[in-house]
């Protein structure tokens, strides 16, 4: 028994014209492809039952709008599934390109109407019509009548392009991202600089403060240094490492308290207070994905910190350039 998907792109509407849907059949592996509607719909028909991978992509993004698996259930209504699309995506998006109409989804739609009454034309004089069949006419039907709404969507008059203005527009903003990129890049990586210096000055007060072993100081600063080997890296790589090293140094903390003589007074201690702090802030943080959350972070661990450390070494890394 064949089966059928009825998806559902919501949200942001105008993500729809060029978004695909990318369906694969886990069992076998066979992959397809369709254009969903202008609306978000889109009803794929003929599928075998069994769990696929959904996944919704856009020319303009470089990561899945959606990916998620679904399971088809051997049934004759459609499987339904709801995809949401957020705005926040295409924020920050090239400038919206006007092509010609794609016709493609209506000519696919079309075509799987005559494939699906094509086994049901041959019928002879006098010959029962079954259920099946009239069901599977209706439904031929109401795919067309989709289809049909959706071409003359597709080829009113929206309005006209402006090609040269466009591809201005496209270039000042191409060369504003790129800058964008680039300035926030080093900002970023100086940021890093600050922070670990900071975090190595700190780490080296709290062993003074505990009489620490060679050996601890010796442990702390290859972490430190294997941190600074990674700070050009992206933000999931240096921040995992980061929030690694947060969880480490809170329990290298509890450790010293343990061997001092006096392990409250030795928790009380300013500068101690201050790179647990820190390590907290590492350590709930977690693996980050975007720049900002990670720059938001260093802002946390300044203000627990009072901001002398950062003043200071930063006005030094002003003063060098």
């Amino acid at each position: 028994m064949k089966s059928a998907f009825q998806i559902q792109l919501s949200g942001y509407t105008r993500a729809n014209r060029d978004a695909s849907v990318i369906l694969t059949n886990e069992s076998t592996g066979k992959t397809l492809t369709r254009k969903p509607f202008l609306d978000g719909r889109l009803v794929v028909r003929d599928l075998d039952p069994g769990f696929y991978n959904v996944e919704v992509r856009h020319p303009n993004l470089f990561r899945p709008v959606d990916l998620r698996r679904v399971r088809l259930f051997p049934q004759p209504q459609p499987t339904r599934v709801n995809i949401p699309v957020p705005e926040e995506l295409f924020v920050d998006t090239p400038i919206e390109d006007i092509p010609d109409a794609d016709l493609g989804p209506v000519q696919e739609s079309a075509k799987s109407v005559a494939d699906q009454v094509s086994s049901i034309g041959s019928k002879s004089p006098g010959e029962v019509i079954r259920a099946a069949d009239f069901n599977l006419l209706t439904s031929a039907v109401g795919d067309l009548a989709n289809a049909l709404l959706e071409l003359t969507n597709l080829v009113s008059p929206h309005g006209h392009d402006h090609p040269e203005i466009a591809v201005k527009i496209s270039e000042v903003q191409d060369n504003l991202r790129r800058f964008a990129e680039a300035y926030g890049q080093s900002l970023l990586e100086l940021r890093r600089e600050i922070e670990l210096q900071n975090l190595k000055g700190q780490a080296e007060s709290a062993l003074d403060e505990a009489g620490a072993k060679d050996e601890d100081y010796a442990d702390i600063r290859g972490r430190i240094t294997d941190l600074v080997g990674a700070s050009q890296s992206n933000t999931a790589v240096f921040t995992n490492k980061l929030a690694k090293f947060g969880t480490i140094m809170q329990t290298k903390i509890a450790e010293l308290a343990e061997r001092s003589d006096d392990p409250v007074q030795y928790m009380q201690k300013a500068v101690v207070k201050e790179l647990q702090a820190s390590a907290q802030q590492y350590s709930q943080a977690g693996t980050l994905v975007q720049p900002e959350a990670e720059l938001r972070t260093y802002q946390r661990t300044t203000t627990t910190a009072g901001g002398r450390k950062f003043s200071n070494i930063f006005s030094q890394k002003v003063n060098k350039l």
